[in-house]
């Protein structure tokens, strides 16, 4: 246990993850970027959780934060992410004081070229990719998915199980698949 927890401590470091500030990790959550990419936590409070009992909701996986082909993850301070997946490939910002709900997805890219002659060999230049932004103060509910292009306003509320993609202003309330606007957030 001891070897695999330095292990996992120095492959943070040679992969450039840079922790300005504290960052509670509650169970194993994979922290991954890969060569010329970058994941900033930004000045510290932020609550990851991975083990089930950390959020009470039911996660289905633990958290796993991957920045690839040169992508670049921020996140902002007294964040909180439970079981989620956030994957970029070309930039994820997260704004201060975020609430991201078990099991979510928020993914910058397709993983995949659309057409099917150019999915095998995968070059990431076939891939669509678009960053994403995620104001301060927002509230993505459980087993949403903010797919590539996104852009959501400080203060707003993603329903439950929602799917979103365009960009929402300040203080939206959005809902459904896909996610529609609901109400301003007073």
């Amino acid at each position: 246990m001891f070897k695999r927890t330095i292990g996992l401590y120095l492959n943070y470091l040679i992969t450039k993850i840079k922790y300005h500030g504290k960052v509670k990790f509650n169970g194993f959550t994979i922290v991954y970027a890969f060569p010329d990419s970058k994941i900033e936590f930004n000045d510290g409070g932020q609550i990851i959780n991975s083990q089930a009992l950390s959020n009470l909701v039911g996660l289905y996986q633990r958290t796993i934060i991957v920045a690839r082909y040169g992508g670049k993850i921020s996140i902002g301070a007294d964040t909180g992410i439970s079981g989620s997946t956030i994957y970029a490939m070309d930039s994820i910002t997260i704004g201060k004081r975020v609430i991201i709900g078990g099991n979510c997805k928020i993914i910058d890219n397709d993983f995949h070229p659309l057409h099917g002659s150019k999915r095998l060999p995968q070059k990431p230049e076939d891939i669509k990719q678009n960053p994403i932004i995620i104001g301060d103060d927002c509230f993505i509910g459980a087993n949403s998915i903010i797919l590539k292009g996104t852009v959501l306003g400080k203060n707003c509320v993603v329903g439950a199980g929602s799917v979103v993609s365009g960009t929402w202003p300040d203080n939206s309330i959005i809902a459904g698949n896909p996610a529609k606007f609901l109400k301003e957030n007073e």
